[in-house]
């Protein structure tokens, strides 16, 4: 469901996946707020607001084999003894609208229900429409009355407005649209980013209609800063598809449609580590800002990531970004994990930080000898504060460190 630890977001492989204390409330509300950027960043942001309390998150994928339904309320229970007060998780457009306007909300109540009982906020991402309203019947290409420019896009304000009003009184706050649409072939197939603008319109307005309070995020896109891509020259040519995938990134940057129907900038900043991540989530600002005439929006890292398994950490990638620092098994990881975060609670305008994930999404702690290098880093292998035993990680005391404030 979605991409980890990939090096360079809008110009590499493909694209990637503090010690401010955590907020005391689940029903967190976040408001404009900005701060200055570390000198190392390309950009310089500055608001005279105060910097809030950094919220502290953990990306939950409940469709992997690990987890299911059956285990999601353990592993809410993890993220709630650690520290967390959030939860990133994808719902379920298909099985929640199987047929053209009728409802099931089993799923979506129980995971609200269980939410609410660890007291964790809840980053809702719409997932992928059903068969009936997906072009040529792809569930991963845009919806076939949302895919073009000028498209009523009836199907997506049906079910928007359907979920907040069922679901506002459970606990949503937060709707994350589609995970990283940039990675086109996977996400937003067929589809451009014009379309997908319309879409993020869309969503915004119809969200804003029923609740006025609610707030949209973008789903991970993020701009790329000068340092990272003078790294990526050094691994090799870039193909085609990662031309396009930053053409499309830069495309949203650049389209007010979709930089003004952004309440929280949804950035990913995976396993950039504590020197880069600032400078993506600088850079991001930068963007976002000269896009939407001025307006200053509050930061949500919804994706940092790094794997435990040594083999990965020895890769040639993190040579050259990372120096080799963060090597060791569950150590480097948890080390990696305490300096990205402190790095990235550093700017005030980054009011969220989660984890990608909780549960490793592989059972085999050893990469297989046939899988290649995007494919491995693409599915997170090893990225887990826990493994797909549901035994803790030194990283998840780490974060339980740091969410807690110890």
């Amino acid at each position: 469901m979605r991409k980890h630890i990939i090096f360079c977001l809008s110009i590499a492989l493909l694209l990637t996946m503090s010690a401010c204390g955590r907020s005391t409330s689940p029903n967190v509300t976040v408001n404009a707020t900005t701060g200055t950027s570390p000198s190392t960043s390309p950009a310089t942001v500055t608001n005279p607001n105060p910097p809030l309390q950094t919220v502290y998150g953990i990306d939950v994928n409940q469709f992997d084999s690990d987890i299911g339904a059956s285990n999601l309320a353990k592993v809410l229970k993890l993220i709630e003894e650690a520290g967390g007060a959030a939860v990133r998780i994808g719902g379920n457009w298909a099985g929640t609208e199987p047929s053209n306007g009728m409802f099931n909300w089993t799923a979506i109540d129980r995971l609200f229900s269980l939410a609410q009982a660890d007291k964790l906020t809840v980053l809702f991402e719409l997932g992928n429409e059903p068969v009936w309203d997906a072009t040529g019947g792809n569930t991963s290409a845009p919806p076939i009355d949302c895919n073009s420019t000028t498209a009523s896009c009836s199907s997506v304000k049906n079910y928007v407005t359907a979920l907040v009003n069922h679901c506002k009184s459970e606990g949503l706050q937060y709707i994350i649209t589609r995970n990283e649409p940039q990675n086109f072939n996977k996400n937003w197939v067929g589809g451009s980013a014009a379309t997908f603008a319309h879409f993020q319109q869309v969503v915004f307005q119809t969200a804003h209609t029923a609740d006025p309070g609610i707030k949209i995020l973008n789903g991970g896109t993020e701009a790329v800063p000068l340092s990272l891509e003078a790294i990526r020259s050094r691994l090799g040519p870039i193909t085609p598809y990662e031309n396009e995938v930053s053409a499309f990134a830069r495309s949203l940057y650049s389209n007010p449609q979709w930089c003004d129907s952004i309440d929280i900038l949804d950035i990913h900043v995976g396993d950039h580590g504590p020197i880069y991540s600032p400078q993506i989530v600088d850079a991001s600002e930068k963007a976002v800002t000269s896009c939407d005439g001025g307006r200053h929006l509050p930061v949500w890292v919804t994706e940092v990531g790094y794997p435990s398994t040594p083999s990965l950490q020895n890769s040639a990638v993190y040579s050259i970004e990372l120096g080799g620092k963060y090597r060791g098994g569950e150590v480097g990881q948890a080390d990696f994990l305490t300096d990205t975060f402190n790095a990235l609670a550093k700017d005030s305008n980054v009011t969220g930080i989660d984890w990608t994930f909780m549960i490793d999404p592989n059972t085999a702690q050893t990469p297989p000898p046939d899988s290649s290098y995007n494919k491995t880093f693409s599915e997170g292998f090893g990225a887990g504060l826990a493994y797909s035993n549901y035994e803790t990680k030194a990283s998840y005391q780490a974060y339980r460190n740091i969410a807690q404030g110890t």
